[in-house]
């Protein structure tokens, strides 16, 4: 924020901006979740200059404003321009839009993976993102406008210990990376039931020569006598073996006699060991996940796959890191992969990612001895997700009783200004031990159904250790040294605090529109406090609050229509900055910005 001198009289400046807006009345309840949810599409300048850009920007906040609160953010010479704006705004989703190589590079993806986890005062992930890119604008443009639901996963690159498995998708084809026959099917109904055959489809031994015409096809169709079979389109493709920037290698550690994916000027290619090269033009949508490639998340140069997976490749979302895997990498290769199919159609992989993510952050902070949290920290900021994080792509959902382990978090309001949390884990497939695998993979994460002021968290019942509890996250260590959560068992940890906005769909309006509501407020200072005097109040009364760029509430009063100015007494005086005022008075919710200078 720029500052500017002002004299003695004018101690402080006041500038409020505020719509309104209809909004229902939010009761808690043991499954509840926020009707709405903030959005944020960052975009430079330069590129909002474009109108092919400009079009993904618009059509991104257009898309999020009829099911959310979208807004636009624009940065000049650093997307770290807008950490202050977009910490008043509290994103729960940030979608950054970058044109290929020149703005969208490994410098912008670690910046921006910094910037997520730098909008309040705690070290942990403060929205969900996703970089919005492609080779040109127009296949970002496509990218945020489809959806999709994954039924059919090729796993082309798998059977490694350390490699996926492929029991928790809906129907899926898995190729060992370091075998020429070997083929595992998972078909439609056989709850997680893999049959295997050593030979591939057509008793063709160069997985490329499958996979190409795969992604190439409208649905495949594949039948196995008194077995089942596989029809559909290919929605997701996740790789193994060995990965580079532009060229994907299906065998391992060799690529023996086994062809090649390459891409170049936006086009992806099959290059079979021989004959005729593969051009890859998919039809349908899908996700390009690169578990634990080196290399193929990088988007250094507009040759590079990430761009032809986008253009040609028709992706709607990828993962990939964006250097060299290696130890260290377990949170964001397998512990993104578990999160995502241990727990079945429960997370999207944006979703996977992001609570990995803050996982790896747990770690770094409260090591247990057992990863290498220097690697660990490498790659929080080197793997990235690219499309748009809150759009409808999601993994086909089962029931429960096929999931590694249960989740289940209530929130209950027993008084109007505290809401109190109720937190189960449960194993469900197997006995759980403390371990390398239990922390990236099964530690719980989880996501709260509203924000909450955590300087207020109280617990008040704690079954395992110390958890973190943040205004949006809870991440708790269940287990210690030598401990077993055993199946069918189950943890709980609760806790009581006030909540920042109960839940309810409060549009954040930028600055520059003028005020519909009527509600002036009046700045000024006595003593060690700021006085805030409102009048305008049309009902009966009115809840005030006033929120700092953190998200901390530093002041709640609830005030009554009976005078025509009302004082509300901040028990502190405010330093100059940014800060939110929300009046909701009846079901009427009003936001503004509240910047103080002096």
């Amino acid at each position: 924020m720029n500052q500017t001198k002002h004299s003695a009289a004018s101690r402080m400046l006041l500038i409020i901006v505020a719509c309104c807006i209809a909004s229902p009345v939010f009761s808690l309840s043991a499954s509840a979740k926020s009707t709405s949810y903030t959005y944020a599409a960052v975009i430079s300048n330069a590129a909002y200059s474009d109108i092919g850009w400009r079009a993904v920007a618009d059509s991104l906040v257009a898309k999020h404003n009829i099911t959310g609160t979208a807004r636009l953010f624009k940065w000049n010479s650093s997307v770290n321009e807008c950490a202050t704006e977009l910490s008043l705004f509290r994103p729960d989703y940030i979608g950054f839009i970058a044109r290929p190589a020149t703005e969208c590079n490994t410098a912008f993806v670690v910046a921006a993976s910094r910037l997520s986890r730098a909008l309040d005062e705690d070290p942990y992930g403060d929205a969900i993102w996703g970089i919005i890119t492609g080779y040109e604008a127009s296949d970002a443009l496509r990218a945020i406008s489809e959806s999709l639901t994954v039924k059919t996963v090729l796993a082309a690159s798998g059977g490694l210990p350390y490699e996926p498995p492929i029991e928790r998708f809906y129907q899926a084809i898995g190729m060992d990376c370091n075998n020429y026959t070997k083929t595992d099917y998972l078909f439609a109904g056989n709850s997680g039931k893999i049959y295997t055959e050593e030979k591939r489809p057509n008793g063709e031994r160069d997985r490329i020569k499958l996979v190409a015409p795969w992604l190439n096809s409208e649905s495949i169709e594949i039948n196995i006598e008194e077995e089942g079979s596989i029809r559909g389109p290919v929605d997701c493709i996740i790789t193994g073996g060995h990965g580079n920037v532009n060229l994907w290698q299906c065998h391992y550690p060799n690529a023996e006699s086994e062809g090649f994916m390459q891409s170049s000027a936006g086009q992806l290619y099959g290059l079979p060991a021989s004959g005729s090269d593969i051009p890859v033009n998919a039809p349908t949508p899908k996700i390009y996940w690169c578990a634990s490639n080196c290399l193929m998340g990088n988007p250094d140069d507009k040759d590079n796959f990430v761009y032809a997976a986008f253009h040609s490749g028709h992706a709607v979302q990828m993962f990939g890191f964006m250097n060299n895997a290696s130890t260290g990498d377990e949170f964001m290769a397998w512990g993104v992969y578990d999160r995502v199919t241990k727990s079945a159609g429960n997370h999207t992989l944006a979703e996977g990612f992001f609570l990995s993510n803050n996982n790896a952050g747990f770690e770094l902070m409260n090591p247990t001895g057992l990863m290498n949290t220097h690697q660990v920290e490498i790659y929080m900021d080197s793997t990235v997700f690219y499309g748009d994080p809150a759009a409808d792509v999601t993994f086909h959902k089962f029931e429960s009783s096929s999931h590694a382990l249960s989740t289940n978090i209530s929130v209950s309001n027993e008084d109007p200004q505290t809401a109190s949390f109720e937190l189960t884990v449960k194993m469900v497939a197997h006995n759980l031990e403390f371990g390398e695998g239990y922390c990236y993979q099964f530690r719980p994460v989880v996501r709260l159904p509203l924000r909450i002021d955590p300087a207020t968290v109280t617990i008040t019942r704690n079954e395992g250790h110390a958890p973190a509890i943040t205004d949006n996250l809870v991440i708790w260590e269940i287990l210690s040294t030598g401990e077993i959560l055993h199946q069918g068992d189950s943890m709980t940890l609760c806790w009581s605090a006030v909540p920042l906005d109960n839940g309810t769909s409060v549009r954040r309006v930028s600055a520059g529109r003028s005020m519909q509501n009527g509600i002036v407020l009046k700045p000024s200072h006595n003593g060690r406090k700021t006085i805030l005097a409102i009048s305008g109040i049309c009902a009966s009364s009115a809840e005030v609050r006033i929120v700092d760029c953190s998200g901390r509430t530093r002041s709640l009063s609830r005030i009554f229509a009976g005078q025509a100015e009302r004082d509300v007494h901040i028990p502190v005086k405010l330093a100059p900055g940014v800060y939110g005022v929300t009046v909701e008075q009846d079901e009427n919710s009003f936001y503004g910005q509240c910047v103080i200078l002096r």
